[in-house]
């Protein structure tokens, strides 16, 4: 019997993991059979402008004309979630990647007979994510898939069908990209960070030892990716020489990571950095860029420092760990060749649309 599967995005690619964890499965799930279809909850155009401009967007939404905007908008939402639900009683599943709408999910439950799946990332119990009646929506649908096992952690509180599904990395993209990219200017040491706006605050971590080093080497760059329009949401860095992509696709992304020497996940010890995941450093070293990291949740679990990885807590191990892979090309070369490795063999798409499709397949249909 072919499964009917409806995948319900936030906002499609306007959200990065609406890719890593939605759009990337698209392929493999026609070619293994399944009926699936993928639709919106909110609008990516006007998400990728909020996400890009938040600042001014919030200031727009105080204003009168702004709250009035803002009631169209959730009025053009609840349209959207009729639309979702119309659709939904034609589906044997219905997968939810990172839409936490629980008045949806009520909805879906109550007038529907399909199987429900809520994707959930992120530390999103935390009040910062205001996530409303987080508990009951766990407790609603039928299984939960997440990234990692400290987010599960959380989960089990609620449901014990919970699934760790890691993040794709896109490893064979890179693989394909690698080969056509041409070769490195080797006189120049890049330092890169991937992320966004709402991840920028971590390079505060590592604000104080990249302007030492940059001091001491003139030969580092700094690229910044994704880090939106203007700096305000960066340090103000005095002697670091950078440069900045203020948004990208995940083609540009993939470029991008190529042409970094080292890549930057710095992370600050707090709760929701534990439960953030190890899709970061797993896209660097698809990328065989040599990654240093702050050793914060999972990435404990993933990197052998001075193996696959380096590893730094304090200031003075980010400089000493930078310093190591600027001076040292062939330790640099060997630490990415050996992260590349691991990622072409434990994180591949197909690994990880495996473990989706198992989900898939053994929901509990005629609940």
């Amino acid at each position: 019997m072919t499964r009917r599967v409806l995948i319900v995005l936030e906002a499609g690619d306007a959200y990065p993991s609406g890719f890593v964890r939605g759009l990337i499965y698209k392929d493999w799930l026609i070619d293994s059979g399944f009926q699936v279809k993928f639709v919106n909850r909110l609008f990516p155009t006007l998400m990728r402008s909020a996400s890009n401009h938040n600042r001014l967007f919030g200031a727009f939404l105080i204003t009168r004309f702004g709250m009035f905007s803002r009631r169209v908008h959730d009025q053009l939402i609840k349209l959207k979630e009729d639309q979702i639900l119309r659709l939904a009683r034609n589906y044997d599943v219905v997968y939810l990647s990172k839409a936490t709408s629980l008045r949806l999910v009520r909805r879906l439950r109550r007038e529907t007979r399909a199987c429900l799946i809520l994707d959930l990332v992120d530390a999103l119990w935390l009040p910062r994510y205001n996530i409303a009646g987080l508990p009951e929506l766990l407790r609603l649908v039928d299984a939960v898939t997440t990234d990692n096992e400290l987010t599960a952690k959380y989960i089990r509180q609620f449901t014990n069908n919970c699934f760790v599904i890691p993040d794709c990395p896109q490893v064979e993209a890179f693989d394909r990209r690698r080969r056509e990219f041409p070769s490195a200017n080797r006189e120049i040491v890049t330092l890169g960070w991937v992320g966004s706006t709402a991840t920028a605050y971590n390079l505060f971590v590592i604000w104080e030892a990249l302007e030492l080093v940059f001091a001491k080497y003139p030969q580092l760059q700094l690229v910044l990716v994704g880090v939106g329009p203007n700096n305000k949401y960066f340090p103000p860095f005095e002697r670091v020489r950078y440069t900045c992509v203020p948004r990208y696709t995940q083609a540009e992304m993939i470029d991008q990571i190529i042409k970094m020497d080292i890549g930057l996940f710095p992370l600050q010890q707090v709760e929701a950095s534990e439960a953030r995941g190890i899709l970061k450093a797993t896209i660097y070293m698809a990328g065989a860029t040599a990654i240093i990291a702050s050793p914060v949740g999972q990435i404990c679990e993933l990197i052998q420092d001075g193996v696959n990885g380096m590893l730094a807590r304090t200031t003075a191990e980010w400089v000493e760990k930078l310093e190591k892979l600027i001076l040292d090309t062939a330790l640099r070369s060997r630490i990415a060749q050996v992260g590349l490795q691991e990622v072409q063999a434990q994180f591949t798409v197909k690994q990880s649309f495996e473990k989706l499709r198992t989900v898939f397949l053994q929901c509990d249909y005629s609940s």
